[in-house]
C-alpha cells in the first residue's frame, strides 16, 4: 500500500473523521467492519480513508456493493470498479445482485423506499452471515444539510430536524458525517481514486438534486456562506434534545394510556389536555406509531386536529376525526380513542379464494441462525441476546421481533397464514382469527396473500411483519430473548 499523502487537506480530513470516529464511540477494538460502497466518492473516499486508519482503530474490514437491477450495464461497470479497489487492498469482498422492481411492487412502496430497504436487507444479511458488527456508510455533511432542508420544505417537527444520525441502532456507524463533499473529492482527486458517477445525481426532476444544485448554492451565496455548517449545527442540538425528551416522554405516555387492545389505544383525555402542549403532540404521535407502527402520512396538522378534539364542541359528548389508514380519533367523554376503522368503513366482504397451503419449514438450527425458505420466497435471521441488549422502541421496525426464549417452546416452524389461524396479538386478553386482524389494520389483499406465521409447539408466536403474540412478549421477568428478522430473498 503506498504512504498516506500529507497535503494540509488530506490532514484536515483524516483528523476530521478521526475526531468524528471518537467522538461518537463508533468503533472499539476488534471490531468487524462492513463497509457499503457503491462506488462513487463519498464511500471510496470513506473506503480509503478507514483502510489508513484501520491498523491504529484495529479494526479488520470488509466491503459490500449491492448492483439493484436498476441500471444495467451500467451497473454492472460500477462493480468492476468496487472489485478492483477492494482487491488491491486485500479485503473480503461480498457482491449481491437484487430485483428492487420486485420488491417495490411486492411491497407496494416507491422506487426509492424499496431500493433503500433492499440496500439495507443486503447489508444485514451480509452482516449476519459473515460475522461484521458493524456498518460504515458513506454519508457527509453536505447530504446532512440537503436532508435538512428537504425536512423544512416538506414541514415537520424536531424529529425531523435531527438530521442524519452518525450512529444509528447502535452497528449503523458514519464516519463522514462531519467531512464537508469539498474535502472528499479533494481527497479523491490527490490520491488518485477510481470512482464511478451516478448519472441520477444530476437529475433536476429529483428535489434533493434542485436542493443540492440550485437551492443550497443561492443560499450560501445570497444569504449565508455558513448556511451548510449551521444547517449541521442545528441537527445536531436537535437530535439530542430530542433523545433527552423521548426519554421523559415515555413515561408520561405510560400513565396517560388507559386501555390498549388490539387496533385500539386508549388514552385519558383528561391529562392529554392539561399537559403542555408539545407533550401533548409527543404523546397523540407516539399513540398513533404505537397503534400502527409507523406515522407514515401523518402530518404537525393531523396531529393538532385529534387535539382538537379535546377543546372543541363543548356540551358534544362523542366526536370523531378521521386520519389517514384508517385511523379514527374518537373523543368519548374523558377518553381519547385511537383506532382503525370499524367494520361499517370497510369494503364489502371479499369473495373467498380456494388455497392450497403451502409446505411448513421446521426451524431447529441452534441460535444464532440463518433460514431460507425458498418455497416462500423469505427468510429468517435469528440470534439470542439479554434484555439490557435490546434496541430502542424507536428503532425497532415491523420486519423485527423480540420474544421471551424462555416461554417459547421449540422447535419453531414457519409456514403461511391458512385460514381459521388465531393468535392473541401483544396487548391483548384474548384470541382472535388472523382474518380479523388484517380487516382491524387494513392490511391490503397482496399483503395478505404472502403473509406468514412463526410458530412454536404451542402457538403462533408472530405474524410475521406486523405483530408478536402476548404469550411470549419480553416482560421484567425476561432473561434471554430471542431475536427474530425476516427478509425477502429477492433482496440478497
Amino acid at each position: 500500500m503506498p504512504p498516506f499523502s500529507t497535503p494540509s487537506e488530506t490532514k484536515a480530513l483524516l483528523a476530521t473523521v478521526e475526531q468524528t470516529l471518537a467522538a461518537h464511540h463508533m468503533t472499539a477494538p476488534g471490531d468487524r467492519v462492513l463497509v457499503g460502497v457503491s462506488g462513487g466518492p463519498d464511500s471510496m473516499a470513506l473506503l480509503h480513508l478507514l483502510s489508513r486508519l484501520a491498523p491504529d482503530l484495529n479494526i479488520r474490514i470488509g466491503v459490500a456493493h449491492l448492483n439493484h437491477g436498476l441500471r444495467g450495464a451500467s451497473a454492472d461497470k460500477d462493480a468492476e470498479v468496487v472489485r478492483q479497489a477492494v482487491q488491491a487492498l486485500h479485503y473480503p469482498f461480498h457482491i449481491g445482485r437484487s430485483r428492487v422492481l420486485k420488491v417495490k411492487e411486492k411491497l407496494g412502496l416507491s422506487l426509492e423506499e424499496a431500493a433503500r430497504r433492499v440496500r439495507y436487507a443486503f447489508f444485514k444479511k451480509t452482516m449476519s452471515d459473515t460475522g461484521y458488527n458493524k456498518l460504515a456508510l458513506g454519508h457527509q455533511s453536505n447530504d446532512n444539510a440537503e436532508q435538512m432542508l428537504m425536512a423544512l420544505l416538506r414541514g415537520t417537527g424536531p424529529r425531523g430536524l435531527s438530521g442524519i444520525a452518525p450512529v444509528r441502532q447502535e452497528y449503523i456507524i458514519r464516519p463522514l458525517i462531519n467531512a464537508r463533499r469539498s474535502q472528499i473529492d479533494t481527497f479523491v482527486a490527490q490520491e488518485g481514486i477510481t470512482c464511478v458517477l451516478d448519472e441520477s445525481n444530476n437529475d433536476l426532476r429529483f428535489v434533493r438534486n434542485r436542493i443540492r444544485r440550485h437551492l443550497l448554492p443561492l443560499i450560501a451565496s445570497d444569504y449565508n456562506p455558513r448556511i451548510q455548517a449551521n444547517l449541521n449545527q442545528l441537527a445536531d442540538v436537535m437530535r439530542t434534545e430530542e433523545d433527552w425528551i423521548d426519554g421523559m416522554t415515555t413515561g408520561e405516555y405510560d400513565k396517560t394510556v388507559l386501555r390498549r387492545v388490539s387496533g385500539a389505544i386508549t388514552l385519558s383525555a383528561e391529562t392529554v389536555s392539561q399537559a403542555h402542549p408539545a407533550l401533548a403532540r409527543r404523546l397523540v404521535r407516539k399513540a398513533l406509531a404505537d397503534l400502527t407502527g409507523s406515522l407514515r402520512r401523518i402530518t404537525f396538522f393531523h396531529v393538532q386536529s385529534v387535539l382538537h378534539l379535546l377543546t372543541d364542541g363543548c356540551g358534544v359528548k362523542v366526536k370523531e376525526l378521521h386520519l389517514p389508514g384508517g385511523i379514527r380519533a374518537r373523543r368519548a367523554d374523558d377518553r381519547l380513542m385511537l383506532l382503525m376503522a370499524d367494520s361499517c368503513c370497510r369494503s364489502p366482504v371479499e369473495p373467498s379464494v380456494e388455497r392450497t397451503p403451502a409446505p411448513a419449514t421446521e426451524i431447529s438450527t441452534p441460535f444464532p441462525a440463518t433460514v431460507e425458505i425458498t418455497t416462500m420466497g423469505i427468510g429468517l435471521r435469528m440470534s439470542t441476546c439479554r434484555p439490557d441488549q435490546l434496541p430502542r422502541w424507536a428503532d425497532v421496525d415491523r420486519n423485527q421481533a423480540h420474544l421471551d426464549l424462555d416461554r417459547i417452546a421449540l422447535p419453531l416452524t414457519l409456514r403461511p397464514v391458512i385460514p381459521g389461524d388465531r393468535f392473541t396479538p401483544l396487548g391483548t386478553n384474548g384470541s382472535q382469527k388472523l382474518k380479523k386482524f388484517f380487516i382491524d389494520h387494513r392490511i391490503h389483499r397482496q399483503a395478505r396473500a404472502i403473509a406468514s406465521v412463526l410458530m412454536d409447539k404451542q402457538r403462533i408466536i408472530w405474524l410475521v411483519g406486523h405483530r408478536i403474540d402476548d404469550h411470549v412478549k419480553v416482560t421484567t421477568a425476561t432473561s434471554q430473548v430471542l431475536r427474530v428478522e425476516f427478509f425477502l430473498l429477492d433482496t440478497r
